[in-house]
């Protein structure tokens, strides 16, 4: 059997190293476009704040594909794939034949489409090329804006404020993380962001990104203001890498559509990590849920099933773990907008700075919000993964033990 990988991060080194354990001699390929690999795109933010230092990004030694017997194809996109001919085309014009392909191409960050945008000064952290491209960018001194206050948006703009940087965050909705907490939290939050000096702007869109000279001067609002900047850095999701999927029905917008062995439509061919569309663990249906281990879940469930095994992926169960100046907070499974029909439980602790909420359906828990106090996340998360009844529901004023 031949076996092909593209995308050599989380998704696909993980599914990689299952295969070889399931096909200790067969030849398998690993495509990446990027040139060196095997980083952690999660330390990116706290490199750029100066907390990690770069070396310590790298989570393999330049052996790891010869350590592990892959052929790397490096530093070349893929531009199509045939699954009629079991055959991958690379941007130079190569064609690698398979047997069993997977695809873990991951994703890249969105941005608007607004005039401007080819400005010099305008960014996403994405990859580790999008953080040697801003830090070499950066002035050494002036204003940021960063657009979209989502997880990766606030530790790049606290990032940016340990450099010594002005830091507007612009926030089309009306807290950041507004996908992940309540007010109460949202309102905790923008009190630790106010302490570090992050201005914050919120229920506004950009509208353009102003400059003269082929450089950023500053961004538009849609309200009719603009903010003088030096830099503009996009935070505002990311959309997977399926283009070179055209015409072969596996992907839509959302990703690439796949069951719990992480299998698609064709036989031959399975999907792991960002670039993939599997279901939620809680509700049931297909969510794009891009953490890193959710992409090491499902790289380890896709590569052994390469391989002619039947193991099943679980499902997604969201969670977010975020450290701004000893601000601590954590989320997961469902959010306040998807609690609907369940109980939710919360309470503040003021005096500490401590908040917990807690979701409940049908006797179990499916979504947490803790801030401050965060120790006892792990036990949650175990809860909402074995979906254990919660046989004595907890009542407010008992929440801090």
């Amino acid at each position: 059997m031949r076996y092909v990988i593209i995308g050599a991060s989380a998704a696909g080194c993980k599914a990689a190293e299952t295969l070889r354990r399931y096909a200790p001699k067969s030849p398998i390929t690993v495509i990446s476009d990027e040139a060196r690999p095997l980083y952690s795109r999660p330390l990116l933010t706290y490199v750029l704040s100066g907390e990690v230092a770069p070396e310590k990004v790298w989570l393999q030694g330049e052996d790891y594909f010869r350590q592990w017997n892959f052929e790397p194809v490096l530093g070349e996109p893929v531009v199509r794939v045939d699954p009629g001919a079991h055959a991958v085309q690379l941007l130079g014009g190569r064609v690698l034949p398979y047997d069993r392909l997977l695809i873990a191409s991951g994703a890249r960050p969105r941005l608007l489409g607004l005039k401007g945008e080819e400005l010099s000064g305008v960014y996403t952290l994405r990859t580790l090329a999008d953080w040697q491209r801003l830090t070499a960018g950066l002035p050494q001194a002036g204003r940021v804006v960063v657009v979209g206050a989502g997880a990766v948006g606030l530790k790049a703009a606290e990032a940016l404020r340990r450099r010594g940087l002005e830091v507007i965050l612009v926030e089309a909705a009306a807290h950041p993380l507004p996908l992940l907490v309540d007010e109460t939290a949202a309102g905790l939050l923008q009190q630790a962001l106010k302490g570090m000096g992050i201005e914050l702007e919120l229920n506004v869109r950009p509208a353009a990104i102003l400059g003269a000279g082929g450089r950023v001067q500053g961004l538009a609002l849609a309200d009719g203001r603009e903010l003088p900047c030096q830099a503009v850095l996009f935070s505002i999701g990311v959309a997977p890498n399926v283009e070179f999927l055209a015409g072969t029905g596996l992907a839509t917008a959302e990703g690439i559509i796949v069951d719990h062995q992480m299998g698609t439509a064709d036989p031959d061919i399975f999907a792991a990590g960002d670039c993939a569309y599997p279901y939620h663990l809680l509700t049931g249906k297909r969510a794009g849920y891009h953490i890193w281990p959710a992409a090491v879940a499902q790289g380890r469930v896709a590569g052994a099933n390469l391989a002619g095994a039947d193991l099943a992926y679980d499902g997604l169960l969201p969670q977010n773990s975020l450290s701004l100046r000893g601000f601590h907070i954590i989320t997961g499974g469902l959010g306040p907008q998807d609690a609907a029909g369940c109980e939710t439980v919360s309470e503040l602790d003021e005096r500490r700075g401590d908040y917990r909420s807690l979701i409940f359906r049908e006797g179990k828990l499916v979504g947490l919000t803790l801030v401050g106090a965060v120790e006892e996340a792990g036990i949650y998360f175990q809860l909402m993964a074995q979906q254990v009844p919660v046989t004595e529901p907890v009542q407010p004023g008992r929440m801090w033990g």
